[in-house]
């Protein structure tokens, strides 16, 4: 992909962004898959920008409530299609610390929706939530960790209703005395990622430089990674 058509494309992912975020998401949603469709007539795959219209679209469908779509997202395979780029990248680090950050989130989010044992999902909403927590911490960023609290209280109850397990919530109580007051319930929220700027000190993965050039990724037999 040239600087010229990476430019245009992450113009055009910021404008979506901009969509979203002044709460026009279905308008949002219409111009991420135009990119999508654009990306998918050229072939020119890149990482960064299957990371970053991957993570846009999880966001538009959650939002619209648009789970089943999102978890076909969430669950697509690196062979299978662009959102598996997406996916693969998102989850090996081929965008900014941010994106991982909101991308966690949503994680978390959708295995409270699962079809996984009461264990199984709330042993992942902790392990997401804790990382997305240590990182807010670390970056004295109090509004994330805040709003990743609020998040995680509201999964654990989702998953458990009223009687969460003391040892499942260790890890919540223990970012929430790190936090240092206690959070109350909100409205779930979910982050913007970063910017569309690719970052200037971006490596990509070389099994992903392989796959770019391909004019179209080649279909497989898809697999759940994770229970719906």
């Amino acid at each position: 992909m040239n600087m010229r058509r990476m430019e245009e494309l992450c113009y055009r992912g910021e404008q979506a962004e901009k969509l979203l975020a002044e709460g026009h998401t279905r308008e949002a949603l219409n111009a991420l898959k135009g990119i999508v469709e654009d990306l998918e007539t050229h072939g020119d795959y890149d990482s960064f920008i299957a990371a970053k219209v991957t993570l846009a679209m999880l966001r538009c469908h959650v939002k619209l409530g648009h789970f089943k779509e999102a978890y076909d997202i969430w669950n697509s395979n690196l062979e299978d299609s662009l959102y598996g780029l997406g996916i693969y990248s998102l989850e090996n680090a081929q965008t900014t610390l941010k994106d991982m950050i909101a991308y966690d989130m949503l994680c978390a989010f959708l295995h409270t929706l699962g079809d996984t044992d009461k264990k199984t999902a709330a042993a992942a909403v902790n392990q997401y939530m804790s990382r997305v927590c240590e990182q807010a911490y670390e970056d004295g960023d109090r509004a994330t960790m805040k709003a990743a609290l609020n998040n995680w209280k509201q999964h654990l109850r989702q998953i458990f209703g009223v009687s969460i397990p003391h040892r499942i919530a260790e890890p919540l109580i223990m970012h929430e005395r790190a936090f240092g007051e206690p959070v109350r319930t909100e409205p779930l929220t979910f982050p913007a990622g970063s910017g569309w700027q690719r970052p200037n000190d971006f490596l990509e993965i070389s099994r992903i430089a392989d796959l770019r050039n391909q004019r179209r990724l080649q279909p497989a037999e898809k697999t759940k990674k994770r229970a719906v």
